[in-house]
């Protein structure tokens, strides 16, 4: 029995078949850790919270809907009715001409947005808009800096929807990347403190790794030497810096992951089974950087 009172807006919240990945959620973690500045207090972990939350759970319903599920793609791609009779119209457009032209493209959109669309979409699109709404609010709240962090975020991920790349393109993982990994170790570097050249340096490093798995998916040839070569470039910035505790730890999940390499056969099956070496190694190198 319908109900005459109750919630506005409903959501659901699915849990990600690869959850235990390295992604946004980890890389800001990492990022913020890389500072050295987090007293984990209780002011702190709310705001460590607000910025997972805001890369992980609000950025990824974004990038699903937009990207995974071309959600705004539909709107360029749209296959329009026939025009109604009656509608929308100009003053003075006779028909044939472009203002004619013009009301006519409007009620067949308008048809197709109310008849097609909506009734398709218009959950998710209700559901983008606010979630891009509350990634802004929480960043706003946290820093100035993040805030135009995540409106960069967005863009791209408008980007992306517009015009897709499969891995297997060229330049296949290149924003994904970006938007994935990049960005969220930015916004937690920024979390706590400014952008410092170390801390850079290994967030730059960990999108090689980043990009390497998501070619390696793709087929490229020499994506494994993006993967393992930006590990192997952690472990000698930490060794520049004589962290040499973090980059032993490193060069242990590197041989690890060579080892699981030889036996784990495809690319797919060998990331699923080196996400946790790659999550750990990145959260170890983040906090070994900052204790310098």
């Amino acid at each position: 029995m319908q109900q005459p009172f109750g919630h506005t807006l409903k959501f659901r919240l699915l849990l990600s078949p690869g959850w235990f990945s390295l992604g946004p959620g980890w890389a800001a973690i990492a990022g913020a850790l890389s500072t050295g500045q987090g007293n984990f207090n209780y002011s702190h972990l709310l705001q460590l919270v607000g910025l997972w939350l805001l890369v992980d759970p609000l950025l990824g319903v974004l990038w699903e809907l937009a990207v995974q599920r071309q959600l705004w793609r539909q709107l360029v791609e749209a296959q329009l009715p026939p025009a109604p009779r009656y509608g929308f119209s100009l003053p003075y457009a006779q028909p044939g001409s472009p203002g004619g032209q013009f009301v006519l493209y409007v009620r067949r959109y308008r048809l197709w947005w109310q008849e097609l669309y909506w009734p398709q979409f218009g959950d998710q699109v209700a559901t983008f808009f606010l979630s891009a709404l509350l990634a802004l609010a929480i960043a706003i709240a946290l820093r100035a800096a993040i805030f135009w962090l995540t409106v960069l975020a967005i863009g791209l991920i408008l980007f992306m929807a517009l015009k897709p790349a499969a891995l297997a393109d060229a330049g296949g993982g290149r924003l994904q990347t970006i938007v994935q990994l990049f960005l969220p170790w930015l916004m937690g570097i920024l979390l706590w403190s400014n952008l410092a050249p170390f801390s850079l340096a290994l967030a730059v490093c960990y999108g090689l790794v980043y990009l390497g798995g998501l070619r390696m998916v793709g087929g490229h040839r020499r994506a494994e030497w993006l993967f393992f070569g930006g590990q192997i470039a952690v472990i000698l910035l930490l060794l520049g810096v004589r962290l040499l505790p973090g980059a032993a730890v490193g060069a242990a999940l590197v041989v690890a992951q060579l080892l699981l390499k030889a036996h784990a056969g495809q690319a797919a099956a060998f990331l699923e089974k080196a996400q946790p070496f790659l999550i750990f190694g990145a959260l170890a190198a983040g906090w070994s950087l900052g204790t310098l």
